[in-house]
């Protein structure tokens, strides 16, 4: 062998095994680092960390507000002082004084705490949810759109290899030059949409890394299979999981949350309060006393019974009142959200059904198709047919095929949807579906 040829075998070699190192991610593991990576959760996780704080440190609630106070007083003459009169000092007053007020109100605080702490984790699991759902859906994009490119790709192979057998034919006088130049056509018009499927992988490659928390100059290859269509979805199985929504759990928790605030105000309002409260005194030189340091106590209790609140239409009472009217109006939006998403279930669900059957005709048509090509080129080398006949029939296999992807695309874009809709996603991917 030459060293030419070692050279060109060496170079083969090198580029094969960098084609091969390129890291490529399941999705999976796209979800995985997802979850770990997405600036967006990271922000959300810290409002569930400050809303575990608050649950963790309720018990400050009965810590007294303490405080301690230094001072120092005098007096003087000014103007015309009185018999007697002379400049004092009062001396340094040090005082600590400790106050703690309770109401039944406090059971009440600390369980708002622990809702909020629920609401924050429903939060973080559905912006969770959101990202993992953007990111499913662009991995199948980016899976279906490789092998669409890998159809262009063949198709402008094909398109280039039949441009050089006319191009053939033309040189042993068997093609005339009208025909090599419609061969010639045919491939370059074949190219800008190669090139825009490419530019279009390109873009949301770079969408999965940012959402990944990549380095957008990293190479990332995605490899998976195209989840298979479901033929026929059922509403009523999927009714039951309409209650798990993010959406509807959210609103009883915002509804759980109220109905804490008005016990809370109610009995801030209408109970009784006790306060304690206590203090310790010290003073320093002062010239009213002979000794140098003098101190002296004192606590106080005292009981608190609020009376506006039964006063009719009180603040208190128009306070609570508009508090049970935004409880009711919250009942009401909680109606209408399982409502409405009743409705976009059958929407969706009949969308599916729909794909799947157009999806489903589109690969028999795609069949049917590529037999049509077979018996096109046959005839074509054959010379029954002419070059116009073959160009047209190789494009209407081409649509074919893009068609069966892009219906494909539709569906799983769909399903990926109505599943992250109803929170079900866990379900579906332990069905292998997604």
């Amino acid at each position: 062998m030459s060293k030419k040829a070692l050279i060109l075998a060496a170079l083969s070699l090198l580029l094969l095994f960098s084609l091969t190192a390129l890291p490529a991610i399941t999705l999976e593991e796209a979800l995985q680092m997802g979850r770990t990576n997405n600036l967006s959760l990271a922000s959300t996780s810290i409002d569930v960390n400050a809303a575990k704080r608050d649950v963790d440190t309720s018990w400050n609630l009965f810590i007294p507000t303490l405080s301690l106070s230094l001072s120092n007083a005098g007096t003087s003459p000014v103007f015309k002082a009185a018999p007697g009169a002379s400049a004092k000092n009062m001396g340094l007053g040090l005082s600590l004084s400790a106050t703690l007020t309770l109401n039944p109100a406090v059971k009440s605080q600390m369980d708002s705490y622990q809702i909020a702490y629920q609401i924050q984790q429903v939060t973080y699991e559905q912006a969770k949810a959101e990202v993992e759902r953007a990111i499913t859906k662009l991995f199948y994009y980016l899976l279906m759109e490789e092998q669409n490119i890998g159809v262009q790709q063949a198709n402008l192979e094909l398109a280039q290899k039949q441009y050089e057998e006319v191009k053939i034919k033309y040189e042993q006088g068997f093609a005339s030059e009208l025909e090599v130049l419609s061969s010639q056509l045919s491939v370059e018009r074949l190219k800008p949409s190669l090139q825009q499927a490419k530019n279009q992988y390109a873009s949301n490659l770079l969408s999965l890394k940012a959402m990944l928390g990549m380095s957008l100059d990293q190479e990332l290859t995605v490899e998976g299979e195209i989840p298979s269509l479901i033929k026929e979805l059922e509403v009523q199985q999927l009714a039951e999981y309409l209650q798990k929504s993010y959406s509807i759990a959210l609103l009883d928790l915002n509804m759980a949350q109220l109905r804490t605030t008005m016990e809370l105000n109610s009995k801030q309002a209408l109970f009784p309060s006790l306060t304690f409260g206590g203090s310790y005194d010290l003073s320093f030189w002062s010239d009213s006393y002979s000794n140098d340091i003098s101190d002296s106590a004192s606590y106080s209790i005292g009981v608190r019974i609020p009376l506006d609140g039964f006063i009719p239409n009180s603040r208190t009472k128009v306070g609570l009142a508009k508090l049970d009217d935004s409880l009711a109006k919250l009942a009401l939006q909680r109606q209408q959200a399982v409502r409405q998403l009743e409705v976009s279930v059958v929407a969706q669900v009949q969308n599916l059904n729909m794909l799947a059957s157009q999806a489903e005709l589109a690969t028999q048509s795609l069949e049917l198709t590529e037999k049509v090509y077979v018996m096109n080129h046959i005839q074509y080398e054959s010379g029954y047919i002419g070059r116009v006949a073959l160009e047209e029939a190789q494009n209407n296999l081409l649509g074919a095929r893009q068609q069966v992807l892009a219906l494909q695309f539709q569906y799983v874009s769909s399903l990926i949807d109505l599943i992250y809709d109803l929170n079900i996603q866990h379900e579906y991917r332990a069905k292998e579906l997604i």
